[in-house]
């Protein structure tokens, strides 16, 4: 069953890329139905740990995982965003947030994995990653527009 989320998750990441809207909305509730579907559906509430002190900050850099998800979602979400410029990274950086924060209640109500407030912290450092992968993407596709030559009609 996990292989098939994941192929779906592909799928769907690979359509929002090219801004469909249907897929972005249909890869985020794949994603977090997959937590109920672990489950059986079954809620099984568990205690968020809201600790967070500067060893767990400094742990939480280690979180790769979630650091690799949240640069991809955040890429995928920037491609969703209308807006252009800081607008469009800082409504990008607002939903890759929100959605580390509904990941994390979807472990607490489910029992699978574990909630934790400081699983926000990676999450952010991926939105930054993100925001700097978009950066460097425009800014190659840029020189190549200025530097390709113009076609000749004839």
């Amino acid at each position: 069953m996990l292989i098939v989320t994941w192929a779906v998750l592909l799928v769907l990441a690979g359509f929002a890329l090219r801004g469909q809207r249907w897929a972005y909305a249909a890869f985020i509730a794949t994603g977090l139905t997959s937590f109920a579907a672990r489950t059986g559906f079954r809620l099984q509430p568990q205690p968020c740990e809201l600790v967070v002190g500067l060893q767990w900050v400094l742990v939480s850099f280690t979180n790769y995982w979630h650091i690799v998800i949240f640069t991809m979602f955040f890429i995928l979400s920037h491609a969703q965003v209308r807006a252009r410029g800081v607008q469009g990274f800082l409504w990008a950086a607002a939903a890759t947030l929100l959605m580390g924060a509904v990941l994390e209640i979807a472990q607490a109500l489910t029992g699978s994995g574990h909630c934790r407030l400081r699983d926000l912290i990676p999450d952010a450092v991926g939105a930054v990653l993100g925001m700097c992968l978009v950066l460097l993407w425009q800014r190659v596709t840029a020189q190549i527009t200025a530097t390709s030559p113009t076609p000749r009609v004839p």
